[in-house]
């Protein structure tokens, strides 16, 4: 059990720090590559791929930190194959 849990530690930070990159990368395109006089693919573009690349990465660190630190806590239910009030009434007792 500690291995899986080791893992899933592992690839949240890996997960982490891509979007923390990928972040830092769209940030860098919207506020210095779009603003320069005449950068090579135009403006429009790295300000609309600056704006995405940053809210994508945003939900999915989002994400992924709060699966990872507010996990689904599951219901404990009891299941009852047969239940007992229900047979005994519905038979027949001759």
């Amino acid at each position: 059990m500690s291995s899986k849990k080791t893992k899933k530690t592992n690839d949240t930070l890996k997960i982490s720090a891509i979007c923390i990159v990928a972040f830092a990368i769209g940030y860098y395109a919207l506020n210095h590559v779009s603003t320069m006089e005449k950068p090579p693919l135009g403006n429009t573009v790295y300000i609309i791929g600056g704006c995405i690349l940053m809210a994508v990465s945003a939900l999915v660190l989002g994400f992924k930190l709060k699966k990872h630190f507010f996990p689904k806590k599951r219901k404990s239910s009891r299941h009852t194959f047969l239940d007992e009030n229900n047979n005994t009434s519905s038979r027949r007792v001759e």
